[in-house]
């Protein structure tokens, strides 16, 4: 009778408390998540505080039942997130999104492995560390958009689409180190070695292929007949719950089941159904997951974790606003779209403390505390600042764009107007992507992940593959350039593609050094981790060199007259019919001139409509 009296006070307690944070973060216009976890350091059995004589010690201090609770939680949320990721919301923007969402987290694990060793952790944290750093929020950025009545631009549909990749990419990623999640002594596939792990997730992937390929299409119009509610929550919970013991048994975690769940039913009938009877069901244990994570916080770690904090804040700022930023620029976004998608992207939130949740208790795991600690700190300034850099993106824009040499700005904005005819989704497709360069990029990034997993003679050989490898993809990527280049209109960027070898040369040159500064990185990093920062600095070098040296030959001769200002900026340019119908005809990709009522109906069908909120001058394809 105590421990029933005494597992219904916490609940209660946990309840009223969830409820008073999340009524004050919502007061003070933050995310709910940050109430929750504060109530739960607030009643946590880690906080001690004496005020007047008096010692307060936490209202909770067994958080066995709760911590059960919030597993429930967790996997009902990433049942959730896997119903959002719908394979048909990604077909508009499946190009930009995957490249943005894949380069975004690589450049923050990436910066989050660096904290790590430079603080000696080791790499069992290291790598839960890089995954709290890198797994950007899709809550507080659908919220943030919200609030800034932003739904409707149209960079936003390319920026949902990151934010349901950066899902997907997390999920892989906690799946590749399933093996580390379970504890010693558990029965797991995943906790014998990493040739069983393999077996493990490989059949974990190809039973929910089976699923979403076969048997899910096939039966779940009978699913749909299921009238009584109490009986489909029943059957739906059943199902979310199978999945994560399955996945347990495979080897991954349990919420990689849940999630593979959701995505077999995204594209059903059912997923509107499964969100409506269980979502009520789902708030009140996430809002117990974020409450029992708060609790796992001991505000005695804040001081010991300070350091990474001031770290991984202004790096992972540094890395989102500049790096992504610049990448989405040279993709074919214009400036402000680029710098907006790119402030948009520093939140972080349920991603990220989920990772600290599963990495304090890995099998190997020695600084769960400060990882704990740290995530809370971490999210909690990340999601304050992340609102205030998107409402001032156009400012952070204007300033960056003052900063950089006209040389860089006239090479990326050929770049970025090159790309745009190419990567971003067009209603009037003037040129046909070669097969070749897709094909060569898969097995560049197979044979990425070769070298990365691989040690000796081996390591070498196939790093010696890769970059040869990487150097036909240049040559390829030079030679599609050249036909798309000489009909692209230059002409108010005060370039000249002339015979397109130039402009050409530039792009798939600057492509080979990122991919090349990649591999580099993956090859030395066994070695001597340090020298990977030798390898960034270098490729920025080249980069500046490249840019500020193809400047020159691509400028037009004459463009300006004594006095006269450049008329181009990193705003994306706004062409007129004329010059759109120009391009459309100049096109070698069409075997005939088009009349001029079809170059007419062209320019309509790739104009977008300037509305109040679109003050941007979005890059029309």
């Amino acid at each position: 009778m105590v421990e029933t009296l005494q597992v219904m006070m916490e609940i209660g307690i946990i309840m009223l408390f969830a409820f008073i944070g999340a009524g004050l973060a919502a007061r003070f216009k933050q995310s709910v998540i940050i109430g929750y976890i504060l109530a739960g350091i607030v009643i946590g059995p880690f906080i001690h505080v004496t005020l007047f004589g008096y010692e307060y010690d936490g209202l909770v201090t067994d958080t066995t039942f709760i911590a059960y609770m919030s597993q429930i939680g967790l996997i009902l949320l990433m049942f959730f997130v896997g119903l959002e990721f719908s394979i048909s919301k990604l077909k508009k923007t499946k190009g930009p999104a995957i490249i943005l969402a894949m380069v975004n987290t690589g450049i923050d694990f990436f910066l989050g492995v660096m904290i790590g060793l430079i603080l000696g952790w080791p790499m069992v944290d290291t790598i839960f560390l890089a995954g709290v750093v890198a797994m950007g929020s899709a809550a507080i950025t659908g919220k943030s958009l919200m609030e800034l009545q932003k739904l409707s631009s149209p960079e936003t549909e390319f920026l949902l689409g990151m934010v349901v990749v950066e899902d997907f990419i997390s999920m892989i990623v906690l799946t590749v180190v399933g093996s580390l999640v379970i504890p010693s002594g558990n029965v797991g596939l995943g906790a014998n070695s990493f040739a069983m792990m393999l077996v493990g997730v490989v059949a974990f992937y190809v039973f929910f292929i089976f699923l979403a390929i076969w048997v899910v299409p096939k039966t779940a119009v009978y699913f749909q007949r299921i009238k009584n509610d109490e009986l489909f929550i029943l059957f739906a919970l059943g199902l979310v719950f199978i999945s994560g013991w399955l996945a347990i048994v495979c080897g991954v975690p349990a919420i990689i089941g849940a999630f593979f769940l959701g995505m077999v039913f995204a594209e059903t009938k059912l997923a509107e159904r499964f969100d409506v009877k269980l979502g009520p069901l789902r708030d009140v244990f996430v809002a117990i997951f974020f409450v029992f994570f708060g609790m796992l916080i001991d505000p005695a770690m804040f001081g010991s974790v300070i350091t990474i904090v001031l770290m991984a804040v202004p790096l992972v700022i540094l890395g989102d606003m500049i790096t992504t930023g610049a990448i989405a620029y040279l993709l074919g976004f214009s400036g402000r779209a680029a710098t907006f998608m790119s402030s948009s992207m520093c939140g972080r939130g349920a991603e990220s403390i989920m990772y600290a949740s599963v990495g304090s208790s890995a099998a190997n795991a020695t600084k769960g505390a400060e990882l704990n600690a740290f995530a809370g700190i971490f999210c909690f300034i990340m999601s304050v600042l992340t609102p205030v850099f998107m409402r001032v993106s156009d400012s952070i824009y204007r300033a960056f764009a003052r900063l950089l040499p006209s040389s860089i700005k006239q090479s990326a904005a050929v770049m970025s107007r090159t790309m745009s005819k190419i990567v971003l989704p067009n209603s009037f497709k003037l040129f046909k992507r070669g097969r070749r360069i897709e094909y060569g990029l898969t097995a560049y990034f197979v044979l990425l992940m070769a070298v990365a997993f691989t040690d000796g003679l081996l390591h070498i050989a196939l790093f010696a593959g890769a970059l040869a490898l990487t150097i036909w993809i240049l040559y390829m990527i030079e030679e599609e350039l050249v036909p798309i280049v000489r009909h692209i209109n230059y002409e108010n960027l005060g370039a000249v593609a002339r015979d397109g070898r130039a402009i050409a040369h530039l792009i798939s040159y600057i492509i080979f050094l990122g991919l090349l500064a990649i591999l580099l990185i993956t090859f030395v990093f066994p070695y001597e981790w340090w020298l990977s920062l030798g390898v960034c600095a270098g490729y920025l070098v080249a980069m500046l060199a490249l840019m500020t040296a193809s400047a020159k030959k691509i400028k037009a001769p004459h463009h300006l007259g004594p006095g006269a200002k450049s008329s181009w900026t990193l705003d994306a340019y706004e062409p007129s019919p004329a010059r759109l119908s120009t391009d459309i005809e100049g096109s070698s990709s069409l075997p005939f001139p088009l009349p001029t009522s079809m170059k007419k109906t062209a320019f309509k069908a790739s104009a977008p409509k300037r509305t109040k909120t679109n003050d941007d001058r979005y890059r029309y394809l």
